[in-house]
């Protein structure tokens, strides 16, 4: 089926606001327990953004991989030089230029030019602690070529730009570059490549999420049983809830006695906290499986978030693969009008689908 460039641009806005306002809602319960969270926000935990919904680390890096993508597309495209990965690498050197500095530079291009980037929201120690070192990195790191073991969901959290590669094995060969510059363990970085997958082939190819799930699962397989074996007992339960939701809304229906069951925290805990890629996966994965009708867009991100663990980079990759699926329409306009910076997201986003589909997008903004 060929591409049609307005779906798949829209497509593009909406994986990146979707996972931005994954993050503005669970940023304010992030280091909370969901018992802590339903104190503070009521039985249903926290149910909207903030008015004003700030995003974290993890939108912010998303843009700037983003932004280093499209770097390597544009070089590519008019020098014949393909380096996603290296340009990425500086990209994330720029960004941690934002949460040392205060404000732009004079001659600041690009996302460094955009003061409003320049905000510390609760990075992440790791990519701290390696973007920090940098000068001291001689060669970039990849997964064959490690900085460290770490598993933590820092790699996965922004690597959703790498949906928009050409095809889904590029999508999920450069999740994994992405992500192992910073988290060197395949628990690390695999989990990034499996959400590259998903994302291309539910936005580009026009997958079914389950089917794109599947395909995911069984590639990741071949690198890391530990993120393969997640998402696997994600889809297991999203089918299994999602069975006992259906026996309840028949029983409502023949006034019979009303089953329990059903999509819910109890099945996030089985999954785990979230710190570590596979588990933020899937959760997300779950999340996004047990509401993945645009109607129930905001249910999906709010299972993804009340929970005691990483809430806002669940949440994130949830919006992420919803986003991806549905496209910008299907998400909340309330929502959206409280986003921080979504004008920004959303023609980023456009960006990254232009560079897909062969479309027009300002090159120049990515020459430097």
């Amino acid at each position: 089926m060929p591409l049609d460039p307005t779906v798949v641009a829209d497509r593009g806005a909406g994986c990146l606001l979707g996972g931005a306002l994954g993050d503005a809602l669970g940023a304010p319960v992030e280091f909370m327990r969901l018992d802590e969270i339903r104190k503070e926000y009521g039985p249903a935990g926290i149910t909207h953004p903030p008015r004003l919904g700030l995003i974290t680390d993890d939108t912010q890096m998303t843009l700037f991989t983003a932004e280093g993508y499209l770097r390597a597309w544009v070089r590519g495209k008019h020098q014949g030089q393909w380096g996603p990965a290296a340009l990425v690498w500086l990209s994330y050197r720029r960004w941690l230029d934002t949460q040392q500095q205060r404000a732009p530079a004079p001659d600041a291009v690009g996302l460094l030019a955009d003061k409003r980037l320049y905000a510390s929201r609760a990075p992440g120690v790791t990519c701290l602690r390696v973007l920090q070192a940098a000068n001291e990195v001689t060669e970039v790191p990849d997964p064959e070529h490690p900085i460290n073991d770490s598993r933590g969901c820092g790699g996965v959290m922004r690597a959703a730009p790498a949906g928009f590669a050409p095809t889904a094995e590029t999508a999920y060969g450069l999740g994994c570059e992405f992500a192992a510059l910073t988290h060197g363990s395949p628990a690390g970085w695999a989990p990034a490549g499996a959400l590259a997958m998903i994302v291309h082939l539910v936005a580009i190819r026009r997958r079914s999420l389950v089917e794109a799930v599947d395909q995911a699962t069984g590639r990741v397989l071949r690198d890391d049983r530990e993120t393969a074996h997640a998402l696997a007992a994600a889809t297991a339960l999203a089918g299994y809830d999602a069975a006992k939701a259906e026996q309840a809304r028949e029983a409502r229906a023949f006034g019979r006695r009303v089953v329990t069951g059903g999509p819910s925290d109890r099945s996030i805990e089985r999954l785990g906290g979230g710190w570590v890629g596979p588990e933020a996966l899937a959760i997300a994965v779950y999340s996004a499986l047990s509401h993945r009708t645009p109607e129930r867009f905001p249910d999906a991100l709010r299972l993804a978030a009340n929970h005691s663990g990483d809430s806002d980079s669940t949440a994130s990759i949830a919006g992420n693969l919803l986003g991806a699926l549905h496209g910008a329409a299907a998400l909340p306009r309330e929502w959206l009008g409280r986003l921080e910076l979504s004008d920004l997201i959303d023609q980023v986003g456009r960006d990254l689908a232009a560079s897909c589909t062969g479309s027009g997008f300002d090159e120049d903004h990515y020459r430097f």
